[in-house]
């Protein structure tokens, strides 16, 4: 049975960046309207399934200090883009969006 979670929120950090994607991509803005709808799909089956993303198994040093995260997923997105989220209790929390070479400086 997949893991339901009580609650999908986004990160304080993040709703900048979250906000500035939402706009750019209503006003069809490429690639962030292709990055969007990918995040939105992955929105709705973390929903559904909480670890529906990859399991990191090594949390890098930056979500746990930043985000004092304790485990950590990861969802591939359009244009070459990753999203990282973690679970608190019963809650996930969307932690980052970074492009494909910033993913690779943070998983180092």
């Amino acid at each position: 049975m997949p893991f339901r979670p009580t609650s999908v929120v986004v990160h304080p950090d993040l709703e900048d960046a979250y906000s500035t994607l939402e706009l750019a991509a209503a006003d069809a803005k490429q690639p962030a309207a292709a990055i969007w709808k990918s995040l939105q799909t992955a929105v709705s089956r973390i929903k559904t399934d909480g670890q529906w993303g990859e399991v990191i198994p090594r949390v890098p040093a930056y979500f746990r200090e930043k985000y004092r995260a304790r485990n950590l997923y990861c969802v591939d997105l359009a244009s070459l883009h990753r999203f990282f989220y973690t679970i608190r209790d019963k809650d996930v929390v969307f932690l980052d969006l970074v492009d494909h070479p910033t993913y690779d400086k943070l998983i180092r």
